[in-house]
């Protein structure tokens, strides 16, 4: 690329920059924005949607399921019941017991049998049955049956009636999941609060620093102004003239670090609440505040009944209780009630014809577990130690939450303290530089302490800044351990 065309492209880009207009930003702006365009809570949105979805599909197992079903086979061969061609007897009306309607061949055993007239005796054959007068040849192919195409179609409802608690407590372990979900969107939604209004504040204090060395250069450049005056004159040497300028080389190198901190600051915070890093953008705020010690309540009570990892473990432990109360199922009969209407061609209900025939059919189903070598035991007893583990946590977490409550209270109070001690700090210092600066102009003050008096007076004015700033990261934190950071 040609030195031209670089410089056209660096022209196009500082234009670009200098013309992206300034936005102004509240820190409830900033809280809204990086809600609205953080990740981590559009994903954890997403798991609150997918445990809704959930909790609505296991509410359907309460409800009868109808399915349909169908099949189509061709076969090879048909069925047939014989193996080959049978000869039956015939059996003549008068040898049947009007009574009983069974065969009985005492009552006209001449009309039945054959006998010999020789002997008078009936006929009998090598296995010493007698022979009947008729018989009836009943071909094998006569009862074959089947065809090659077989169709089936049917409808299918089922409702389970009772299931030892399967579904109540399937049911309620979703819904339980859906509240952790949503528990845990509000910790990510508290997380990014938290993180916002720490680069809010941070950009407030550095956005301070910059002004602080604008300030001090200030008081140099006038300090150099007099010096020069007072050297003109020949009443201080060179060597002063150039403490000074050197100072405000130092504090010149300063203000580029300030100004460059207070860039990646801003960038920092455009990219939490998902604007451009190069937007810019003018904070409403200041550090200056009302300043009261917190004193010391049920503070850790609030906590406990308000902050999201609290509830989380809440819903975790129902989730335990009811996989407890899922497993002590398996104990439990299983009762459910089904209906079916199939249809069929070839028809079965008309001598397998080819065409449709249906039927319906309706029954109650009963499955009773008896013995598995204790699966059921050994399963009860893993979901009673998970419940175990659950409860365990909770008390872990609330005894955490008491001692993060009472650190954020301490450190809270120690930065009233702080902003309280560098007020007075800077008191002083001005008052200092006041005294310094009048004794130089009557020429009883060296420009070495009137230097140290700037520089004192500028470490006090930044400590302040800094006390400031971490009475606000303090305050916000306690906020977040209270659960109140909403």
């Amino acid at each position: 690329m040609s030195v031209r065309k670089l410089l056209i492209v660096l022209l196009l880009v500082s234009f670009w920059n200098y013309a992206m207009p300034q936005q102004m930003l509240t820190l409830e702006q900033c809280r809204s924005l990086a809600i609205e365009h953080n990740h981590k809570v559009m994903v954890a949105g997403e798991h609150v949607k997918a445990a809704e979805s959930l909790k609505k599909s296991a509410k359907t197992q309460f409800l009868p399921s109808l399915s349909a079903n169908g099949m189509y086979m061709r076969t090879n061969k048909k069925l047939s019941l014989l193996e080959n061609d049978l000869l039956l007897p015939v059996i003549p009306y008068s040898s049947i017991d009007p009574n009983t309607g069974t065969f009985n061949p005492s009552l006209d055993p001449t009309n039945t049998f054959v006998f010999n007239p020789m002997t008078g005796q009936p006929v009998t054959d090598s296995n010493g049955n007698p022979i009947f007068q008729n018989y009836t040849w009943l071909p094998k192919d006569e009862v074959e049956f089947g065809s090659k195409n077989i169709y089936t179609a049917g409808l299918s409802l089922t409702q389970p009636i009772f299931t030892g608690g399967k579904i109540r407590e399937t049911y309620n372990i979703a819904k339980y999941g859906e509240n952790l979900a949503r528990a845990s969107e509000t910790a990510e939604k508290t997380d990014v609060l938290y993180k916002t209004e720490e680069a809010y504040w941070r950009v407030v204090a550095v956005s301070e620093k910059v002004k602080l060395v604008n300030s001090f250069i200030t008081l140099l450049e006038k300090l150099n102004t007099d010096l020069e005056n007072y050297y003109s004159e020949g009443i201080i040497i060179k060597n002063d003239l150039l403490k000074v300028r050197v100072k405000m080389n130092e504090a010149q190198l300063n203000l580029v670090k300030a100004k460059n901190g207070y860039t990646l600051a801003k960038m920092a915070l455009c990219q939490q609440v998902g604007l451009p890093l190069n937007q810019e953008i003018i904070l409403t705020d200041s550090l200056s505040t009302t300043l009261e010690p917190i004193v010391e309540q049920s503070f850790a009570d609030t906590a406990i009944s308000k902050r999201p990892e609290i509830e989380a473990l809440y819903q975790t432990i129902n989730i335990a209780k009811s996989g407890v109360n899922l497993m002590k199922s398996r104990y439990m009969p299983n009762i459910g009630l089904s209906a079916n209407y199939l249809l069929s061609n070839p028809n079965p209900y008309n001598g397998m014809r080819e065409e449709f025939g249906g039927d319906w059919n309706v029954g109650v189903a009963v499955n009773i577990p008896i013995f598995h070598w204790n699966d059921r035991g050994h399963t009860l007893n893993a979901a009673r130690s998970e419940q175990r583990v659950a409860e365990l946590k909770m008390e872990e977490a609330k005894e955490l939450i008491s001692l993060q409550v009472q650190q954020a209270v301490f450190t809270l109070n120690e930065s009233v303290k702080k902003i309280e001690m560098a007020e007075e700090n800077l008191k002083q210092a001005e008052e200092n530089l006041k005294v310094t600066n009048d004794a130089l102009e009557v020429g009883t003050q060296k420009t070495t302490d009137v230097l140290e008096a700037q520089s004192m007076w500028q470490n006090a004015y930044s400590d302040l800044i800094d006390a400031r700033m971490e009475y606000r990261m303090n305050l916000v934190n306690l906020k977040r351990v209270l659960g109140n950071l909403k």
